[in-house]
């Protein structure tokens, strides 16, 4: 008989070596001390309070010397003043806000607030004149939507 193993073999070995790993992971898992109360003396943790019915989104722009405002649908939520941000309060897990920022010689920015925890939003503004610097820019169309000049495509 030859010393190499059969495919059953390997397999018999494999098996073997999965039912000793798993018998050696309930051991240390058995093994593994108990928590322990806290010391006599040291008070336990006091349990965490149940959060607030409602949330606050703070949002703020850059540069924060314009003066912004800040849609939700058709609704106006609030004006961003120079230096000064805009605090919305939600119900709490409400579903997301999904807000219009506008600022006069900026790009509008289209952006999402969520209602589960306090919130900051941090908008951007970039100037008109540098929009192609924007991720995902695309050129204007002309406005005949580059179409040529002649209709029957050049034909007599």
């Amino acid at each position: 008989m030859s010393g190499r193993l059969t495919s059953w073999g390997k397999r018999r070995w494999g098996i073997g070596l999965g039912v000793a790993g798993a018998c050696a992971l309930a051991l240390y898992a058995s093994a593994a001390p108990a928590p322990s109360a806290p010391p006599v003396g040291v008070a336990a943790p006091a349990p965490a309070a149940p959060p607030s019915a409602t949330v606050k989104i703070v949002f703020t722009i850059n540069p924060s010397t314009k003066k912004a405002m800040v849609f939700w649908g058709k609704k106006r939520l609030g004006i961003i003043a120079p230096h000064a941000p805009l605090v919305v309060q939600r119900p709490r897990d409400s579903g997301p806000l999904d807000v219009v920022v506008k600022s006069d010689g900026y790009v509008t920015v289209q952006t999402r607030a969520y209602t589960f925890a306090d919130n900051k939003v941090a908008v951007k503004l970039t100037p008109l004149d540098q929009k192609n610097t924007l991720l995902g820019y695309r050129e204007e169309l002309p406005p005949d939507g580059g179409a040529p000049a002649n209709p029957d495509g050049g034909m007599p």
